[in-house]
């Protein structure tokens, strides 16, 4: 488990880590699901946090990500998310799963930020117009799924600021309600509705995204070439 040395530094596997942390390089793909607020409710269970309806659905998503080297080391990642609301401030994005391939980033995401990392091992892939990936937990197949990169490409870099929502029963965090923003610029954007193709296997994360209707066509799919910006403290927040 981390440490806590300092306001913002950590000591982790015989490391100091000053936060905020810079992400310098990295590769996206999203696809964003609605689905109905009491399965939502159902994958929140255990948590101070209420899922965020948009038209009375609630809102998932699914990303893939690669990190080239940085503060926590190079690794992929592919996270499950719920838009929530907590007891106050603005609608955030709660990871329920987020399998990594890396144990630093791993004990990092659960100490400093209270994210439900666990390690993974994956096959992913991005090509022109589309993401695949495969997901194991050992022997066991969690996911197979392809993501088709939306026509729109945006001649543009966006800059946008994530609200986060972030609770854990385990970790240096547990039992806390942290919130948190992430600031990012995407360059090499596409957007669309494109295709999505997926097998889920016999496993948790699996349950937890056919509950929240990831099997059908997105609502919306995002892909960007580049993901730079600052990951700093989460705020601790009185549920």
């Amino acid at each position: 488990m981390a440490e806590r040395i300092g306001d913002g530094v950590w000591s982790l596997q015989g490391e100091t880590i000053t936060l905020p942390v810079e992400i310098t390089e990295a590769r996206l793909t999203a696809a964003v699901f609605t689905t109905k607020l009491a399965a939502a409710r159902t994958v929140l269970t255990g948590t101070p946090l209420r899922p965020s309806a948009v038209l009375g659905r609630a809102l998932g998503v699914i990303m893939c990500v690669h990190y080239d080297e940085w503060a926590l080391k190079s690794y992929d990642e592919v996270g499950v998310g719920l838009l929530v609301r907590g007891p106050s401030g603005p609608p955030g994005l709660h990871l329920v799963d987020l399998p990594v391939t890396g144990a630093f980033t791993r004990e990092a995401g659960q100490d400093f930020w209270a994210l439900p990392k666990w390690l993974m091992d994956v096959d992913l892939r991005f090509s022109k117009m589309e993401t695949d990936v495969v997901v194991r937990d050992r022997a066991t197949e969690v996911l197979r799924a392809s993501i088709r990169h939306g026509r729109l490409r945006l001649p543009f870099a966006l800059r946008a600021t994530l609200p986060t929502w972030s609770y854990l029963d385990r970790g240096a965090q547990a039992g806390r309600l942290l919130r948190g923003r992430v600031p990012m610029r995407l360059s090499g954007v596409r957007l669309g509705r494109g295709a999505f193709r997926v097998r889920l296997g016999e496993h948790p994360m699996a349950g937890r995204m056919a509950a929240l209707g990831m099997t059908g066509k997105p609502f919306l799919t995002v892909h960007a070439n580049r993901l730079h910006g600052p990951l700093d403290e989460f705020t601790e927040v009185a549920p």
